[in-house]
Parts: structure tokens; C-alpha cells; sequence
């Protein structure tokens, strides 16, 4: 075989390789599909694609939980029904969370904004709807009970329920003594006291 054809037959991303000679020959460009309007103008057509997966990395192995970025603690932000708010935090109070902020927030999302009315006639008074919103910074192993608690207390099953958001937290900074990390997430009689508790009691 001579140096040329044995050139030929390597293969080369995006080139048509002609067996029977020595010359290479680009692929032609792909035509775009056109969608034809009905007013006779042409756009370009969207193909829609499987989504990209990303690759597994050395990061993500060692995560089991999914949490990207990882970090040691995390904030859980809740956007809630106002009515739903003390079925939640009853549910947190009982699992033994107790550091939760909570705040009056206005947004739309699949709901739409809301419709009032007055004197037999309906009018949209704003395009927000009051929420409330809840925050619960806790430990990486804390995350899922709290996720799942708030969906237990908080879901009606209607458009509206709301939305939970993760957060990775860098640190965490008691004001009163400085403490830093665990030691001022950790909040006395809180959850990793009563779980402390109960090992004790049943050794």
C-alpha cells in the first residue's frame, strides 16, 4: 500500500473517505429544516434533542446525595402557601429543627397572578401572589428529612403548593460567641441532641 492510500484510510472527523482513491472530499453542510408558515414565510425548524448528560466526575462519585457544588451545610428556601407555614413549622419543630427564618414574599409561577372582585365583577388587583418564604440552613445529612417534611406539610396536590430551593453554605457564624461550623448551626435541644439523647438512653 503507498503512503498516499495509506493516508486515505485513516479516518478524519468530518471528512468522506473515497476508498477506490487517494483524494479526500469534505461532507456537504447539513441542510436546516424549514417549517412554511401559513402566511408563505419559511423560519428555521427546532429539532428537539435528548439532553446532555453530564459526565460522571470524581466530585460527583464522592457525592452521593447529588448536592453540587458539595458543601457541609445548606440552606433550604421554601416558597409556601401563607395557610400552609405553621402546618410546616410544627412538622420542623417536631423532627427538632428550630433555626428557621421566615418572610413575606410576593411572585408568580404556574398559579398566574391573582383575580379579585368587587361589585360583581372580576379584576386582577396585582400580577403577584403573597407567599411566604421559609429558610432553614442545616447539616448535609439533615437536607432530604427536612425536604421531605416540608412536602408532607405544605403539598395540597393543587397548582401553587410552591417551590423548594438548595443553597450551599460556605460557613455559619454564631454572632454571641463566635463560633464557627457545626458548632454554630447546632442549636441546643435541637435535632443532633435529640438523636444524641436517644443513643444514650438506649445504651
Amino acid at each position: 500500500m503507498s503512503p498516499a492510500t495509506s493516508a486515505a484510510a485513516v479516518p478524519t472527523p468530518g471528512v468522506l473517505i473515497r476508498q477506490s482513491t487517494s483524494t479526500l472530499r469534505p461532507l456537504p453542510p447539513a441542510r436546516p429544516r424549514l417549517l412554511i408558515l401559513p402566511s408563505g414565510t419559511a423560519r428555521p425548524l427546532r429539532v428537539a434533542t435528548a439532553p446532555r448528560r453530564l459526565p460522571v466526575t470524581a466530585q460527583s462519585a464522592a457525592n452521593p446525595a447529588g448536592y453540587l457544588p458539595e458543601s457541609e451545610f445548606y440552606k433550604v428556601e421554601a416558597i409556601l402557601r401563607l395557610w400552609r407555614v405553621p402546618h410546616v413549622s410544627s412538622g420542623l419543630l417536631e423532627m427538632g429543627i428550630r433555626g428557621v427564618t421566615v418572610s413575606d414574599v410576593r411572585g408568580f409561577g404556574a398559579q398566574g397572578g391573582s383575580t379579585e372582585r368587587h361589585g360583581g365583577s372580576e379584576f386582577s388587583e396585582d400580577t403577584f401572589i403573597a407567599k411566604v418564604k421559609m429558610e432553614i440552613v442545616v447539616c448535609k445529612e439533615q437536607v432530604e428529612a427536612v425536604i421531605d417534611k416540608i412536602i408532607e406539610k405544605a403539598r395540597t396536590g393543587e397548582i401553587g403548593d410552591g417551590k423548594i430551593f438548595l443553597i450551599p453554605v460556605s460557613d455559619v457564624v454564631r454572632i454571641r460567641t463566635g463560633e464557627r461550623g457545626k458548632e454554630a448551626e447546632r442549636m441546643t435541644g435541637g435535632l443532633s441532641d435529640r438523636l444524641l439523647s436517644s443513643v444514650v438512653s438506649i445504651s
